[in-house]
């Protein structure tokens, strides 16, 4: 009998055991302590993309979260770094048309705005479409990004020698003023140091592209713009006429196993950020609630549609973390509390039912023991077995009283019995 209990006990235990432990689990992937310290790939130094890793780093020290800003040739490398789990990195920028892959482990947190694409040129005449590009030294960026892709797409760039096709940001700039290019095809925002350095350059031009809405139509990722005259310096007037242009968007990914507290902030810095209206867009519209390219996040899709938590509006970070841990827990106790008492309780009705039956049974056979004449000895032992069964049936617990008065009635009646037994011999 003593195994079976044993047993018994030991499934009861391992059941406890796998309980906490999937409770445990459980909090640790979906409400985990967050990280104090990220990494976010950006872009080439200088780039837009760095600028707005920038904002977001301010932001994030608000609530003593460390946003690492490292860059990267473009889009394609930022996606390669957000693939490998083993990078470090867990915030990235995409461009549309900067990657050839679908990734299952990558949700996004919006489309954050419009990325022009910019084509200036050096030349004392105007070229009045991409066509004038064509033979020319254009530098377009680094392979794997989404400007580079496009010049490829629409053959650009195929003369230039392959150290200056690549150049960038600054670089690009300072090829174009020397006469090492002939144009460069550069993106970022208006706001971007090189691009404000390019525009008020008088000897560097701006290509407008009159067929900028037949490329959007040809390249879904793309959209058309227009530079309003006089955006840039309106009392200079730069530019001087409307520059139609042509852009993608850029979008804000992360790990999909990004603690969501993380995500939560980061979609607080987004917003933050990119909510104002802008010189192509109006207040409100970024960043969005959809992505053409990648999953949404639901923390951020919700964030955006609902504003801040009661928690997170009043509460810092970890403290909510550490909040959202209690109640998961609590959660998931009343969960399985219930199911579990009822097993506990089986277990104990076995237990107790187990242990008045081997009292009763040891009685019965004292009292077909006793239906004999017995000798001294026996009386002796008998008279022992009932002062220990005795003993046994006061441990029972309260709420078997009714067991407990019949076990010492039985009893009384063996004792009575053991006495005339004695009698009679």
């Amino acid at each position: 009998m003593f195994k079976q209990i044993r047993i018994r006990l030991l499934i009861g235990i391992a059941v406890l055991l796998s309980i906490g432990l999937i409770i445990f689990l459980s909090l640790e992937r979906y409400v985990s302590t967050p990280p104090q310290k990220i990494m976010v790939t950006t872009g080439y130094k200088g780039g837009a993309n760095e600028l707005f890793g920038q904002r977001y780093k301010e932001i994030l020290a608000r609530s003593d979260i460390e946003l690492e800003i490292i860059n990267s040739l473009g889009t394609g490398e930022n996606i390669q770094r957000l693939k490998d789990p083993n990078s470090g990195f867990q915030v990235g920028f995409s461009q549309d048309g900067g990657g050839d892959e679908q990734l299952t482990n990558l949700v996004s947190l919006g489309q954050i705005g419009y990325q022009p694409y910019w084509i200036f040129y050096r030349s004392t005449q105007e070229w009045p479409d991409i066509d004038s590009l064509k033979g020319k030294r254009v530098a377009i960026g680094a392979k794997g990004t989404g400007r580079h892709n496009l010049a490829q797409s629409l053959h650009l760039g195929a003369s230039t020698p392959p150290d200056l096709s690549k150049l960038v940001g600054n670089d690009a700039t300072a090829a174009l003023k020397d006469g090492r290019v002939d144009a460069i095809l550069t993106s970022g925002t208006l706001e971007s140091a090189h691009i404000q350095e390019l525009m008020r350059d008088p000897s560097i031009r701006l290509m407008s592209l009159p067929r900028a809405e037949a490329l959007a139509r040809i390249y879904p990722q793309l959209v058309r713009l227009v530079l309003p005259a006089g955006v840039v310096d309106f009392e200079k007037k730069i530019p001087r006429k409307d520059v139609e242009l042509i852009a993608t968007t850029t979008s804000v990914l992360v790990r999909r196993d990004l603690n969501t507290q993380i995500i939560y902030l980061l979609a607080q810095a987004l917003e933050e950020v990119h909510n104002p209206a802008g010189i192509f867009h109006r207040a409100g519209n970024f960043p969005t609630q959809f992505d053409t390219r990648y999953p949404m996040s639901e923390t951020a899709r919700d964030y955006y549609k609902n504003g801040p938590s009661f928690l997170n509006k009043y509460l810092p970070i970890f403290v909510t973390s550490y909040l959202a841990r209690v109640l998961a827990a609590l959660a998931a106790i009343m969960a399985i509390s219930l199911p579990l008492f009822r097993f506990l309780n089986s277990i104990y009705g076995w237990f107790i039912k187990h242990y008045t039956d081997n009292l009763f049974q040891k009685l019965r056979l004292l009292h077909l023991e006793l239906q004999q004449p017995i000798d001294a000895i026996s009386h002796k032992s008998i008279a022992d077995e009932l002062d220990s069964i005795n003993q046994s049936t006061h441990l029972l617990p309260m709420r078997h009283t009714d067991v407990y008065f019949s076990l010492i009635s039985r009893i009384e009646n063996e004792r009575k019995l053991l006495e005339k037994n004695a009698a009679l011999s």
